[in-house]
């Protein structure tokens, strides 16, 4: 489950970091996909020597890229379920900030691994509900199974963006809200937020420990 979380994470990531590169009012939803494969990479190759010097970099770069382009209080509504409406508006804001970090430091620390070219789109099905979509691909990498990944896209403000992505058939909303309703029943909401602040502060320690600043520019 943990390796699956990863990456399903890893891709999903993959698009909500450039959507906003797309003109997505005008674009179709798979149209804001493909650019985000594409841009991403770049994006990569212009950052490489300062992200492989000071790997925190990335951290920021993915916050600051994504930020606008991702509707975290839906997302993490849908995430803890239920447990939104028993939560203050405090609690909720936390949440938010830290299921960010969280999804922002699993996609930084995969993010290398992406290339375009591994990436097939599958013909497009038409929807019922004109303000949403799921763009259908398939992700092949050398050595690993053929993965089929659905991105589940919903209109707001004339701008696709992404709420969900199933892989496999398992949604990251609801792998993740099954860890999280665990975590709440056994130590409540403020012991989620918790967890989760505890987790994204040792991940940004280990982080900082292991970057090399006087690294060549190599990449």
């Amino acid at each position: 489950m943990r390796k699956l979380s990863r990456i399903v994470c890893l891709y999903f990531m993959q698009v909500l970091l450039f959507a906003g590169f797309a003109q997505a009012s005008v674009e179709s939803p798979e149209a804001v996909v493909r650019q985000a494969s594409e841009n991403i990479y770049r994006a990569l190759l212009q950052e490489c020597p300062p992200v492989s010097q000071h790997p925190e970099r990335l951290f920021v770069l993915v916050d600051e890229i994504l930020l606008p382009h991702a509707d975290f209080r839906r997302m993490s509504r849908l995430v803890i379920g239920k447990h939104w409406k028993r939560a203050s508006e405090e609690q909720r804001q936390q949440l938010m900030q830290e299921f960010r970090m969280l999804l922002v430091r699993t996609y930084a620390t995969a993010v290398q691994e992406l290339s375009p070219e591994n990436i097939r789109y599958l013909p497009e099905r038409a929807s019922s509900k004109p303000d949403k979509a799921v763009v259908r691909t398939e992700v092949r990498q050398p050595g690993e199974p053929v993965l089929p990944i659905n991105y589940h896209m919903y209109k707001k403000d004339g701008h696709w963006l992404v709420y969900d992505v199933r892989i496999e058939g398992i949604s990251l909303i609801v792998n993740y809200r099954n860890s999280f309703a665990a975590e709440i029943k056994a130590k409540g909401m403020q012991g989620l937020i918790d967890a989760l602040k505890q987790k994204n502060r040792r991940q940004l320690l280990k982080t900082a420990r292991n970057a090399q600043p006087t690294q060549a520019d190599t990449c």
